[in-house]
């Protein structure tokens, strides 16, 4: 039975990747819906931050509630025809120069989470940091000063349809477009998921915000948020054939409307299992005027079939008759081949110190954010995710950049960062407006001989 049980999860795969490169064309939207709930907030300097006792209460909760994001047992269907079969063939295997790496302006502690994991998230402002973790955010000025102690994420969201539930996921984004904060949760309110997004009424994120309510098609796990020139973007790991890449009405959000359209689409193009494409999120100049909004992600041949590429995703919207949006696929670009493939446990890939815990690398997505830059004479992308870059569950991080100047994206530069033995994930990756890039990622030794077990 349990042979039979992976034959049939491959035979799944297998028809879902022929489905895949079967489809031509744009699809049409799958969801058009305006918000189910719209109001202003207090002052968030005046709502009631968490008690000592409450965030006791939510760390118990936590400790009793495990949670894996649904990564579930990884399948990959067709690794025995996929590459590479060696070290990864662009491994950095030396360290980046740190003599012109000046020392950080300001340091300050954050918020500790009562969650695990902790889903760590936030953005910074002219004159604020906006931190969340997981189900708890908290404001602080460029100094360090706490102006806003630790409030219950759903407390941003009070009265607001769905906020009973305090699901997490928060993601904390500053439009600089416009100079304003978004916030976004999910609900998960049986039986209707609802996205909680908010938008600040001014440049303070200490003080009032717009909020509302979107009943979205399903689950909206993991989702996550992009800011370009006609909308709010997101995309989230919902499959099964149902809506994963949506768009937000932002001028109307961004001037209190009560009831801003949202457009959701299927994508036929998805990869199989635990996956979210990326929405571009775009720094300084906007893409050329008309440019339809973009999404990227990576498909890992051994996982979807094919080949190891990027995928750049156009959504189209039509905010006047939105029923004429479209969402297509519009490159497939070809990469250095890597590995996303670890263990044969699924859930935990990385090794620590001192106890045989393992932790999970995410190595099937992107990881947040995708960022673009127009400079003018070239749009540029730059974006990262975790491989194991020699088959010995030894994480490093590959990250690209692409470039865009006549039309069409390319890869212009990529690299997979692994310079020693530890291991290198869960990265960020950035580019300044001098086209220096920046990568950060969180780096764990791999410790003396110790037996692993799945499970631990």
């Amino acid at each position: 039975m349990q042979i039979m049980r992976h034959l049939s999860v491959t035979f799944l795969l297998i028809a879902i990747s022929v489905m895949v490169f079967g489809q031509k064309g744009p699809v049409s939207p799958g969801i058009i819906k305006t918000a189910v709930y719209f109001d202003i907030s207090p002052p968030l300097s005046d709502l009631p931050p968490l008690t000592a006792e409450e965030l006791e209460i939510m760390k118990e909760k936590a400790l009793k509630k495990a949670k894996d994001k649904g990564l579930g047992d990884r399948v990959y269907p067709f690794a025995d025809r996929a590459f590479p079969k060696g070290p990864d063939e662009v491994w950095q295997k030396e360290m980046g120069k740190t003599s012109a790496i000046k020392a950080p302006t300001v340091n300050f502690a954050g918020q500790s989470s009562p969650y695990y994991p902790p889903d760590c998230n936030g953005d910074v402002g002219p004159n604020n940091y906006f931190q969340t973790v997981n189900t708890t955010y908290s404001i602080y000025n460029k100094t360090g000063t706490q102006l806003v102690a630790p409030t219950a994420m759903n407390t941003l969201f009070s009265g607001v349809t769905g906020s009973g539930e305090n699901d997490g996921d928060p993601i904390i984004l500053y439009d600089e477009h416009a100079d304003r904060w978004l916030a976004a949760e999910f609900s998960l309110s049986n039986p209707n998921d609802y996205m909680l997004i908010a938008v600040s009424t001014s440049p303070d994120p200490t003080s009032t915000w717009y909020r509302w309510s979107f009943d979205v098609d399903d689950m909206p796990d993991y989702m996550k948020f992009g800011i370009q020139r006609d909308g709010y973007y997101m995309a989230t790991n919902t499959y099964n054939g149902l809506n994963n890449a949506y768009v937000f009405e932002r001028d109307v959000m961004l001037t209190g409307g009560a009831s801003p359209t949202m457009v959701g689409f299927p994508n036929p193009w998805r990869p199989p299992g635990f996956h979210c494409i990326q929405p571009i999120d775009c720094d300084a100049n906007f893409p050329p005027a008309g440019t339809p909004g973009q999404f990227i992600t990576i498909n890992d041949a051994a996982i979807g079939g094919g080949n190891d590429e990027l995928r750049i995703f156009e959504l189209d919207v039509n905010w006047t008759t939105p029923g004429l949006s479209t969402f297509n696929l519009v490159q497939q670009l070809s990469v250095t081949t890597f590995d996303s493939q670890f263990n044969a446990w699924g859930v935990g890939d990385i090794t620590q110190p001192n106890t045989t815990k393992l932790l999970d690398a995410i190595p099937m997505v992107l990881m947040y954010r995708a960022q673009y830059r127009n400079f003018a004479t070239s749009q540029n992308i730059v974006c990262m995710h975790t491989v194991d870059v020699d088959a010995t569950n030894h994480a490093g991080i590959r990250w690209y950049e692409l470039e865009n100047t006549a039309g069409t994206w390319s890869v212009r530069q990529q690299g997979t960062y692994a310079p020693d033995s530890h291991s290198r994930w869960m990265g960020s990756i950035a580019m300044n407006a001098q086209h220096a890039i920046a990568l950060g990622y969180t780096v764990s030794r791999t410790p003396d001989a110790v037996a692993f077990t799945a499970g631990d």
